[in-house]
């Protein structure tokens, strides 16, 4: 009888545990959806897909290129970015940020981003 309940009570503290980290997990991460005029720079192997995307509009000195590693299949299908006759192309991109926080060995929570490409149009 006492082995039933301690069983009980152990698969009631996972079941929290896990919907608590679930919740934190959550928490700490913000997704934001971009849609910007770029121009196509390149793809590596290693950095992915790079777009140059003006921050600021109204100034030509804002750009920043912008790497994709993570691109969704309805992009990959939409233009062949491996193609080194698209570089210097503009493009509208739709694309995914997701800032998330990471602690580390020594307890410091540091925030990072990651992009995801969500859809090419040739313009």
């Amino acid at each position: 009888m006492n082995t039933k309940k301690i069983t009980v009570f152990v698969l009631m503290v996972m079941v929290l545990s896990a919907n608590a980290f679930s919740i934190t997990n959550q928490i700490n991460q913000n997704k934001i959806k971009v849609t910007k005029v770029a121009t196509f720079d390149g793809y590596d192997a290693e950095d992915g897909y790079a777009f140059i995307i003006r921050e600021d509009e109204d100034d030509e000195d804002s750009e920043a290129i912008v790497y994709f590693t993570e691109i969704t299949e309805a992009a990959l299908k939409a233009v062949n970015l491996k193609s080194n006759d698209l570089i210097g192309k503009r493009f509208e991109i739709i694309y995914e940020v997701t800032e998330y926080e990471e602690e580390d060995e020594n307890g410091f929570i540091e925030t990072y981003e990651s992009y995801k490409l969500i859809q090419v149009k040739r313009l």
